[in-house]
């Protein structure tokens, strides 16, 4: 069996050359940014901002006139964070937020060691959910099946608030304001909306910034159009509507925008857009304003807690369902890039091999023949004139398998091609097929640029194949070959007068070998392989490409034809 290897772009090496003391203790020196610097600034850095600012939030709500604190931010902030960093990252992650909290405590003096306690237990405890629901997940990414999110809900928003209000109740014996018999219902709800909102936005967003594949709702004017929607459902539910049939109405109106918002930005702006939907409606809740305000203040919050909670988990299911289905299609995508990728190598290996067997023919067997010929002319000068018509006869059929073995080491590999260019490639084909078969083959070149040697040996072989079919399958007469430039795009057309495509109801045959080469080499190209029918009553098979940078300058018109 014979192997052979081929190693390229290997320098050479001076094994005798030492290296100089600095070249072989330092390291390469990087103007980059350290992985480390990174991570402290996406990390670290977000997270004990977070952190700080969701502890110093409950305290400015104490204050008179401000209601803004209707969400509790570190416990979640700090789950979602978890549920997309690395597990060797987790102790940093942690650390961050306990930097926050201790910050806050420290600009606020008067909560006591008590605070600081109870917000330390809670990290704890979303640290031990965290944990439990990456250890439980049954899919790649964190919240994205429907059992991942049912572990969520009775996780992270029914267990861990409850374990939370008790952690909070052991640390204070006393009950202070925040915890008052009558406020621990709307503390409870409190922590799981806060829950049930922050960590699937955290998430989800993270995961659009990880995969640039599901940005692709992500425009400024989809964007714009969101934000004005949002504005038109804040005046609805701040407008003084007359008690009756409106109020369910305006309960509902929000789950045609978070639809919409799901199937134009995903899931990712499906939960910013819950999460921003929630802070309103609970805001004028307790502004005594929306549908959702009919009782006091801490009521009404209550009711738009319930409200939050019963859409939030119904639209996480919905978005588990959308989340399956675009995963799917990325990993669809990704396996046909991979296909395209070993189907481009397999071109390149075939153009290899047709060029090493190109050489060999042309270089070792031509020559053999070449050979042998010179000794039959030595023989046949020994022999008597009698004899000598059966070798010249043997020299003539040597000459025609020469001439033969020539033109299948040109197909093979046309090294014309290469020198000259796309257009005296396809001129030399052209007169070499209407040379040696009954089809008559015409070619139309016009103002062909000059592409790279890759590019113009796959608009070739396409060429190659597509005649070939021709000549084969279409029991055609005339072949028509037009290679032009359309604007920005190159264009390839093949045309031919044979019987056509299969008629309407037929059941299609298969792509074979050949229709499977030219649309990889079309996609490799970077456009699209068209099949259809032609005016002249055949097939027309048109590629068309963009030539974007690979072009050089256009020669002078160039129209090269064969009637």
């Amino acid at each position: 069996m014979h192997v052979s290897a081929t190693v390229t772009h290997i320098a050479p090496v001076d094994s005798t050359r030492a290296l100089p003391p600095d070249e072989a203790v330092s390291p390469p020196t990087s103007t980059r940014t350290s992985p480390a610097l990174r991570a402290a600034f996406t990390h670290v850095l977000l997270l004990l901002i977070g952190c700080l600012l969701g502890q110093l939030l409950p305290t400015l709500a104490q204050m008179p006139g401000f209601r803004l604190h209707v969400l509790w931010i570190p416990g979640p902030l700090l789950m979602g964070w978890l549920l997309f960093t690395p597990r060797p990252q987790w102790r940093t992650c942690i650390l961050a937020a306990a930097v926050g909290t201790v910050l806050a405590f420290v600009l606020v003096p008067f909560v006591g060691l008590s605070g600081l306690v109870a917000s330390a237990g809670e990290l704890a405890l979303v640290a031990a959910v965290a944990w439990l629901l990456l250890r439980w997940r049954t899919t790649g990414s964190a919240l994205e099946g429907f059992r991942d999110i049912s572990l969520f809900i009775a996780l992270g928003c029914i267990a861990l608030p409850v374990c939370v209000a008790w952690w909070q109740m052991l640390v204070f014996p006393v009950a202070p304001r925040g915890l008052a018999p009558g406020m621990l219902l709307t503390r409870l709800l409190c922590s799981s909306v806060s829950y049930l909102l922050i960590v699937p936005t955290v998430v989800n967003i993270a995961r659009v910034l990880q995969t640039p594949e599901r940005r692709a709702g992500w425009r400024w004017r989809t964007i714009a159009v969101a934000v004005l929607l949002f504005g038109v459902l804040g005046v609805i539910w701040g407008m003084d509507w007359p008690e009756g049939v409106m109020t369910p109405l305006l309960v509902l109106a929000p789950i045609p925008l978070l639809i919409w918002v799901l199937i134009v930005f995903g899931v990712s702006g499906a939960a910013v857009c819950m999460l921003i939907v929630a802070v309103l409606a609970m805001q004028l809740s307790l502004a005594g304003v929306g549908p959702l305000a009919f009782w006091t203040p801490e009521r009404n919050l209550i009711t738009a807690q319930v409200w939050t909670l019963g859409t939030g988990c119904a639209l996480l299911f919905l978005g588990a369902l959308s989340e399956q289905k675009l995963s799917n299609h990325l990993k669809l995508q990704q396996a046909y890039r991979r296909l395209g990728e070993v189907t481009g190598r397999m071109l390149v290996v075939q153009e290899e091999e047709r060029t090493r067997i190109a050489r060999d023919l042309h270089d070792d067997v031509n020559q053999s023949l070449a050979a042998i010929s010179i000794c039959l002319s030595t023989l046949r000068n020994q022999i008597p004139e009698a004899d000598r018509h059966s070798v010249v006869e043997l020299q003539d059929q040597l000459l025609t398998v020469s001439n033969d073995i020539r033109s299948i080491s040109h197909e093979l590999h046309p090294s014309i091609l290469r020198f000259t260019g796309l257009a005296s490639a396809l001129d030399a084909f052209c007169i070499k097929r209407n040379a040696r078969g009954a089809l008559r083959v015409r070619c139309r070149i016009e103002s062909p640029p000059r592409l790279g040697d890759d590019r113009e040996l796959s608009l070739f072989r396409i060429v190659q194949e597509a005649v070939n079919n021709v000549d084969k399958h279409a029991h055609a007469s005339t072949a028509h070959v037009l290679v032009t430039v359309r604007g920005e795009q190159l264009l390839l057309r093949v045309d031919d007068d044979g019987i056509g495509m299969p008629v309407a109801g037929s059941t299609p045959a298969a792509p074979g070998l050949g229709m499977i080469s030219m649309e990889e080499r079309a996609r490799l190209l970077g456009g699209s392989l068209r099949i259809g029918s032609s005016p002249l009553g055949g097939t027309r098979v048109e590629v068309r490409f963009p030539l974007g940078d690979a072009a050089t300058e256009l020669p002078p018109l160039r129209v090269v034809a064969h009637p």
